[in-house]
């Protein structure tokens, strides 16, 4: 089966300099997109550029309103053409969330991750400048490899496309949390992690769809699996979630597990 095309187009300084990272991790199905934003006929290129894309990531940082209203038109020209569309937003340090802008870009976007910067410097406030934009950047790139590897790599329990448009199309807002852990109390680690993540802390309503894809080595045990999955349904999600959930084996790892969340359709 051919790899779903998934295109990463990056807006402002930003969502431009973490290309070539993403770029280098060699991603399965993952294609850069650059877009020259000067050019007169920015419009067409957008549209040249989204061709015969499955799914498209606008990694952008919201410091100016040219990023706003670059990213808007990339979004609606790819959600136009039914190209599965989700926006992964940084806000600034000093931001105070920049809702009017965000909620812009829900209208035009399948879904809007939003990525505060401030939450990354609440977490370590001895973190400097450059290791909060080294997050940012791992931010960014996590996003687009979780989402990508769910898509591609075809996994014992598996989670494909139609998987992540089930959980993302039309969805406005989403979350994803991140953990990993090894040894003998990698489980105790990941769900520590995953309950303290930055961007999902202090969550204040609850997840209707979460999905959930479980990597790790040939060690790994179903009680694992299932403790994952309990404990993270327990956390985040209510008598109204569902949950799917996938595993991938790595034979190259050997007594890691790397866990990755999303989240949806949040309520009271």
């Amino acid at each position: 089966m051919d790899n779903a095309v998934i295109k990463v187009v990056g807006i402002g300084t930003a969502g431009n300099e973490v290309l070539n990272k993403i770029a280098h991790r060699k991603i399965s199905g993952v294609e850069i997109a650059r877009i020259d934003t000067n050019q007169e006929n920015f419009n067409k290129e957008v549209e040249v550029v989204l061709q015969n894309s499955d799914l498209v990531f606008i990694l952008m940082e919201m410091s100016e309103k040219k990023n706003n209203e670059i990213t808007g038109i990339v979004a609606q020209t790819a959600k136009t053409k039914g190209i599965l569309t989700i926006t992964v937003a940084v806000t600034s340090v000093n931001s105070n969330g920049e809702t009017e802008e965000i909620e812009k870009l829900k209208e035009v976007s399948d879904t809007v991750i939003v990525l505060p910067l401030k939450k990354l410097a609440e977490a370590d406030p001895s973190t400097t400048f450059d290791k909060i934009f080294e997050k940012r950047d791992e931010s960014f790139i996590k996003n687009v490899e979780f989402i990508a590897n769910v898509i591609n790599k075809q996994g014992v329990v598996n989670l494909d496309l139609d998987d992540v448009k089930k959980m993302l199309k039309d969805s406005k807002t989403a979350v994803t949390v991140f953990g990993k852990g090894e040894g003998q109390d990698r489980i105790k680690l990941i769900l520590e992690q995953l309950s303290n993540y930055p961007f999902s802390k202090n969550l204040s309503k609850k997840a209707r769809k979460i999905m959930i894809n479980i990597v790790g080595g040939a060690d790994i045990g179903l009680q694992e699996i299932q403790e994952i999955v309990q404990k993270t349904f327990q956390k985040f999600g209510s008598d109204k979630t569902g949950v799917l959930w996938g595993y991938n084996m790595n034979p190259e790892v050997e007594e890691e597990i790397e866990v990755g969340i999303l989240m949806t359709d949040f309520s009271d």
